[in-house]
């Protein structure tokens, strides 16, 4: 009886893994943030919820005022089992800004950072997200221009 315990407790841990086999954790991205230092009357906001299925969705903003002047949607996926071939178990994507989503391949992971390429996007090419000391940080670059955006939690 033991036995058997063991084996469906076994099995039940191993189906709770993710699909991809991967333990990259972001969920340092947690939470509403607020950027600071920054110019004019903007402020921009950026809210990052982990969702059940261990998929990250994030919306950020920015109002002039009251009025909202720029807005995306970003979702954290892992690649599902037919994108096989890809560099990245991890993919970026951001809708909102062009008519179809821009899908960026997530690189570089570390304990509290990635960096996210898309070669073929005119700009960024590159967004890398950094946490430390409370501050997270998001820089979105291209080979002739980079925007560093600093936010502190809410």
């Amino acid at each position: 009886m033991k036995s058997i315990l063991l084996i469906v407790v076994a099995l039940l841990f191993l189906s709770c893994k993710n699909e991809t086999g991967d333990t990259t954790n972001f969920s340092w991205l947690s939470g509403s943030w607020s950027r600071v230092e920054e110019a004019g009357e903007n402020k921009t906001y950026e809210k990052w919820i982990p969702t059940i299925n261990g998929n990250y969705n994030g919306h950020g903003f920015t109002l002039h005022k009251k009025d909202t002047v720029f807005e995306e949607f970003l979702s954290i996926k892992p690649l599902s089992k037919l994108s096989k071939g890809k560099e990245s178990s991890w993919v970026l994507i951001v809708t909102g800004v062009n008519e179809e989503p821009t899908i960026f391949n997530i690189e570089d992971t570390t304990v509290n950072s990635f960096t996210a390429v898309n070669l073929e996007n005119e700009f960024p090419t590159h967004i890398r997200y950094s946490y430390k000391n409370d501050t997270l940080k998001a820089l979105v670059s291209n080979d002739s221009l980079h925007i560093d955006f600093k936010f502190i939690k809410q």
